[in-house]
């Protein structure tokens, strides 16, 4: 079975949105076997999504759009897609009493304009939208199967989860593509290729490099488990130092439920992450089990007041050293009286640096009960990938430090 994608918008082609929708599709459709073949992003135009989806149609057993479902003038999708199979469009008094409750359960006003997301082609299958007004289509012509979704990237996971998996599980029956994803840290891509150079990847089997900001995943998937599961212990037997999690783990899932499992708990002071990694770590359920709190006191008289920094220190060795670091990981532990505790100084840019402190010096705490330590860390990229960095990085030492 051969399947492609065709994310329609202009936003996507001018770089304002990242395309997270086909990343999920080509994720969830390997995984049941139907693995995409082909994806193609084109503009909001109707001549270019009619050629596509006449092309695609002809050519691939399972077409899925995404894009063009809303209200206004630009999204034309259903109304074009209705033209290629010559196919009328009918107004549907269900949906259209859908949306009105929506926008009721919202206190607004059902706009007329909303009315275009009631109208269906003749032919075609509803498929229900929970999280938006713009319910998904489904047509089948023969052998050849056409998903029409929104572009809201809630709206077109649920419409999947709910409706189309299931559809095509029974319609196209295929051999799962098994994956297994391992996080590795603290090693480049190079550097792991030399190590993982003995390793025998079967014919039956495949493996992908996947570098992450500041990481590398490596990814093998097949149709059989036992042999995809038997490359990745033989990985993990190799490079046992460098991985610290696997599949859907993140740096800070993983944390926290170690964290959760051995009872501890942590407190964080922040400067040139601005609070990031406390962020990162409340927006995951469950974190008030281990986290107590944080500062993030960026400037060096708040590192005084609230951290008990001493002046001196700072004058002598300068917010972003280690020392600074070790001082802010014991004065937010003293101050939470937490089990552990993280800190984190340093120079994001673009501006700060000089020669002894480039742009990109980080400086990082630890602290438990019996046990003070630092370290210094150099950074490239922009600030923003400067800071997701540090973050990540003091995440998964720490990670590292608990396990032993």
């Amino acid at each position: 079975m051969r399947t492609a994608v065709i994310s329609i918008g202009n936003e996507l082609l001018l770089g304002k949105t990242v395309n997270t929708n086909l990343s999920f599709l080509a994720t969830e459709l390997a995984l049941i076997g139907l693995p995409v073949s082909y994806a193609i992003t084109i503009q909001d135009e109707q001549d270019i999504i009619a050629s596509s989806v006449t092309e695609l149609c002809r050519d691939y057993d399972i077409v899925i759009t995404t894009g063009g479902l809303g209200p206004t003038a630009d999204d034309i999708t259903k109304r074009t897609i209705a033209d290629c199979f010559g196919k009328a469009l009918h107004f549907d008094e269900e949906i259209w009493a859908k949306v009105q409750t929506m926008f009721q359960s919202r206190g607004l006003e059902t706009p007329a304009i909303n009315r275009n997301q009631a109208l269906v082609p003749d032919d075609f299958v509803v498929l229900e939208n929970a999280r938006g007004t713009a319910p998904g289509l489904y047509y089948r012509q023969g052998s050849h199967s056409l998903f029409v979704l929104p572009g809201v990237p809630v709206e077109m996971k649920y419409i999947f989860q709910h409706s189309i998996r299931g559809i095509l599980f029974e319609d196209y029956p295929a051999t799962p593509i098994y994956q297994k994803t391992l996080h590795t840290s603290g090693i480049s891509e190079s550097a792991l290729a030399e190590k993982l150079a003995d390793l025998v990847i079967p014919n039956e089997a495949s493996m992908a490099w996947l570098p992450q900001t500041g990481r590398v995943d490596l990814r093998f998937y097949g149709a059989s488990k036992p042999v995809i599961d038997g490359i990745a212990a033989e990985v993990q037997h190799l490079i046992p130092e460098h991985i610290w999690g696997n599949d859907d783990e993140t740096p800070f899932t993983a944390l926290q439920e170690l964290l959760i499992d051995k009872g501890l708990t942590l407190s964080v002071a922040e400067s040139c992450t601005g609070g990031n990694v406390q962020k990162l770590m409340t927006e995951l359920p469950g974190s008030s089990k281990y986290l107590l709190g944080g500062a993030v006191t960026y400037s060096n008289e708040l590192k005084t007041r609230i951290l008990g920094v001493s002046p001196k220190l700072l004058a002598e060795y300068g917010a972003v050293s280690t020392q600074c670091a070790e001082a802010m990981a014991v004065g937010i532990k003293n101050l939470t009286n937490s089990d552990l505790s993280i800190s984190i100084t340093g120079i994001a840019g673009p501006t700060g640096g000089d020669d002894s402190k480039p742009v990109g010096t980080v400086c990082f705490g630890y602290s438990d009960h019996d046990t003070l330590l630092s370290v210094t860390q150099y950074f490239n990229g922009d600030r923003e990938t400067i800071r997701l960095k540090a973050s990540e990085y003091i995440v998964l030492y720490l990670l590292k430090k608990i396990r032993g």
